[in-house]
């Protein structure tokens, strides 16, 4: 049953062997069905790249709606803009964490996971980056929604002033980044913005380095045309 199996997973080794058992109704089991998934992301560190991937791979695996969730605080029903949900299927298998995710609630996320191994990943970049980032990319007027920086501000500062004031903004996103990422452990993988968007080898490196870690080497949790 889905339960033995997720009983027996201890380690990516035992993962593949129990993936090759069949859930009720003789079919292999889907990697959600084995694992939990995170993917984090943070402010001017790739959050779009992150968004996209996640949601290409599970659109290629056939994921269905419910299998996706997402956690970006405050998490209230609309955004401010009014565009778009927050936060939804808050203990779907496969979530995103958007600016919100940090030790704590990782602490808490493997506490849930229960029986099932919680596998992280995400992106990070250097700090002086991504205040560098910050600041003409809201300085331009983007994102006047933004709970955690002062755009009406920075768009009339200078370089000086509004690389401080977003600095301070950015701090607790980056210590956030520095708690999961600076020293992870084997269940959590760390890619680096730049590495991924420098060329289309270090691109095509990144994605193999994800699905070897969300899904193994082989084939046990996905096929060779999905991978």
């Amino acid at each position: 049953t889905h339960s033995s199996i997720s009983s027996e997973i201890s380690c990516v080794s035992m993962v593949q062997r129990q993936a090759l058992a069949v859930v009720p109704g003789g079919r292999k089991p889907r990697p959600w069905e084995v694992n939990n998934y995170i993917v984090a992301s943070y402010h001017k560190a790739g959050v779009t790249l992150s968004e996209h991937l996640a949601l290409k791979i599970l659109n290629i695996l056939g994921a269905p709606m419910e299998v996706l969730g997402h956690v970006e605080y405050p998490c209230y029903s609309l955004r401010k803009d009014g565009l778009s949900q927050v936060c939804y299927n808050l203990d779907a298998p496969s979530r995103l964490y958007t600016d919100s995710f940090n030790a704590s609630p990782k602490s808490a996320e493997q506490k849930k996971s229960g029986k099932k191994k919680l596998l992280v990943a995400g992106l990070v970049r250097d700090p002086l980056k991504m205040v560098a980032s910050a600041y003409c990319y809201h300085h331009d007027g983007q994102e006047l929604g933004s709970w955690f920086f002062p755009v009406q501000d920075i768009m009339q500062m200078g370089p000086g002033e509004g690389t401080e004031v977003t600095a301070k903004a950015l701090l607790p996103l980056v210590e956030w980044m520095t708690s999961v990422f600076e020293n992870p452990d084997n269940n959590t993988l760390r890619l680096e913005f730049d590495d991924l968007t420098k060329s289309s080898a270090g691109f095509d490196l990144g994605v193999q380095r994800l699905l070897d870690h969300f899904f193994g080497a082989g084939t046990d949790l996905i096929s060779k045309p999905e991978r």
